[in-house]
């Protein structure tokens, strides 16, 4: 399965997760790997100035996004920098 999306350190991580956890109970064979694809992932960015005048938490959008990735390959997906398809040719 290739995973894409938003929020790298929020939804995608999620999916990963829940994703790991049925496969690893047997809910989704013949699923074998989980791939997130860190160039089709993003998550937003909360500058710390901004946060700090609102009392909110900081979100800097390249270190979440590395988080998210770190996290989701420590789950037991992997992580892959590029992705290729091939035709299948059907006999």
């Amino acid at each position: 399965m290739l995973v894409v999306g938003a929020c790298t350190d929020i939804c995608v991580l999620d999916f990963v997760c829940s994703t790991l956890s049925a496969k690893n109970r047997g809910f989704l064979d013949p699923l074998n790997d989980v791939i997130v694809f860190s160039k089709g992932c993003a998550t937003f960015d909360f500058p710390a100035s901004i946060a700090a005048s609102s009392n909110l938490q900081a979100h800097p959008q390249e270190l979440m996004h590395h988080v998210g990735l770190y996290m989701a390959k420590g789950r037991g997906a992997k992580i892959a920098r590029e992705v290729t398809f091939h035709h299948l040719n059907k006999q």
